[in-house]
């Protein structure tokens, strides 16, 4: 989880309210200087222009693995910052 998309969905995991999404096994991927490299990238060309969208590429580019899930209100920003890495988009 892109820890900026956390902040703007408001989630605070040492918030009681926050019990049921804690229970997934969900790591936080941090906006280093690699990621963050990556985000500005993906802001700069045009691709997106939120900083937690841009984070989300970057952290799906990082990523290691085959099954990549991206759970979005806007599948179609999401596709387009995740590319070209195959990903699993759900829309919400």
């Amino acid at each position: 989880m892109p820890t900026s998309v956390r902040v703007e969905a408001g989630w605070d995991r040492t918030n009681p309210t926050a019990a049921v999404l804690n229970r997934f096994r969900v790591r936080d991927h941090h906006l280093d200087g690699h990621a963050a490299d990556v985000a500005a990238s993906l802001v700069s060309s045009g691709v997106v222009s939120s900083v937690a969208d841009a984070h989300v590429g970057a952290t799906v580019r990082g990523a290691q693995g085959d099954d990549i899930v991206v759970i979005s209100s806007d599948p179609h920003d999401m596709a387009a910052v995740c590319a070209p890495v195959p990903v699993r988009i759900v829309p919400i």
